[in-house]
């Protein structure tokens, strides 16, 4: 009876360890994994939404904020987004727009100005079907990271 136990265990866990290796690493399609990653410019288009937050460092303190809105990637280097913000809760609606970029291996950058005139940037990692992204922003002083999720192609 303790052999069986210990094969069925050593089943179940095998099993497990698969179903993990599948999603994590996309199933059959290991497309990252080998570098054979095929993103474009037009891999973004369509239309996103997106929440994150994090912390804006002050001079004596952090500074906590979250953000939630929605934009449009024209697949042609061109964004455009509209947006609510809380900083240590002001909030405000600001809209922006911007320039973005593409790598073959499906990472990218995104530089967007609001309606106030500041400036941010971040690093994107896009899936390859241009469904879900993750961004970080690489401006000094803020840590914060999200994911986007396209709600439609147009």
């Amino acid at each position: 009876m303790k052999r069986f136990h210990w094969y069925t265990l050593g089943s179940v866990l095998a099993v497990g360890f698969l179903g993990f290796t599948h999603v994590a690493f996309g199933g059959s399609n290991m497309e990252t994994l080998s570098g054979d990653s095929h993103c474009k410019l037009r891999t973004l288009r369509g239309h996103y939404i997106y929440a994150f937050d994090g912390l804006i460092e002050g001079t004596h303190n952090r500074i906590p904020f979250a953000e939630a809105g929605h934009e449009v990637y024209h697949g042609d280097r061109k964004v455009t987004g509209w947006a609510t913000l809380s900083t240590n809760g002001v909030v405000e609606r600001v809209s922006y727009s911007g320039t973005y970029t593409v790598n073959p291996d499906c990472s990218g950058t995104t530089t967007l100005t609001d309606s106030d005139g500041n400036t941010s940037h971040y690093d994107i990692f896009i899936t390859n079907d241009g469904d879900k992204m993750t961004f970080i922003q690489t401006d000094p002083g803020y840590t914060t990271a999200g994911f986007e999720l396209r709600r439609s192609r147009d």
